[in-house]
This record gives structure tokens, sequence and C-alpha cells, in this order.
């Protein structure tokens, strides 16, 4: 096998930066898929985890160091809907454009808004997620 045909592991530059905006736009679909729906969305991040487990996977990031990028990918998303949610919450509260909400918005009220919304069956779903979308990078 020339060196043409050989893969090259990534580097670590790419393995935050492809963590990054995997869990970013993990994260930014879930709510997406999530507003059509009245409660109970934390399932969604379970399949959303079994397409970041085998993006990463399909990108060459395997083992361990694709377990790690996979999982952390898996909590920004959940990190960052969360975000999401609670600018939506507080956006219909108060009749704001989503956009300025988003913009404006300050660490405090998105962190309150996220915690009264966030239950224990979400950290159920986010816990099987990170265990799928881990074991997904890791096969070989």
């Amino acid at each position: 096998m020339d060196s043409a045909q050989r893969r090259k592991t990534p580097g670590p530059f790419s393995c935050i930066a492809t963590t990054a905006i995997a869990g970013l736009a993990g994260g930014a679909l879930w709510c997406l898929l999530a507003l059509n729906m009245s409660s109970g969305t934390g399932f969604l991040i379970v399949p959303l985890a079994g397409f970041v487990g085998t993006y990463f996977r399909w990108l060459g990031f395997r083992g361990v160091r694709g377990a790690i990028c996979a999982t952390s990918a898996v909590l920004i998303a959940f990190a960052y809907a969360q975000y999401l949610f609670a600018a939506v919450r507080v956006a219909q509260m108060l009749g704001f454009p989503l956009r300025n909400t988003l913009f404006r918005m300050d660490f405090g009220l998105a962190w309150q808004g996220a915690l009264a919304n966030v239950g224990a069956s979400d950290f159920v779903w986010l816990a099987l997620a990170c265990a799928i979308a881990a074991w997904l990078a890791m096969r070989d």
C-alpha cells in the first residue's frame, strides 16, 4: 500500500474543530426537530448520537480518540440545545424575536432557563447517547 492509499490519523486541531462543529450542528438540529413537539424531546439526542458516532468513525477518528471526540460532541450538542431551548422559551414569553434573544440573553438567564426544563430523564437519555456515540466511534 503506497502513501496515497494510506489514511492519515487526524491531528489534534482536526479533532477539536470537528468535535466543536459536530456538537454545535447536532444541538441546532435537535432544537429544530424539537420545535414541533411540546415536551419529551430528550430522546432525540439518541439517534443524533448514532449519527455523530458514525460520522467520527467515517472521518477516521477510531479507538479512544474517536470515542472521546464523539462523546464530547454529544455533550456540546446537549449544552447548545439547552441554550437554544432556553432562548426560544424566553423569546416566546417576552414576545421578542428569537435572533435578538439569542444575542442579548446573558449566561445567568440561559442557565436558569435550562435548569428549569432539564429533568432526570434528560440525563438518562444523555448517558445513553454518550455510550452509543462512543461505541459507534470505537468499532472497527
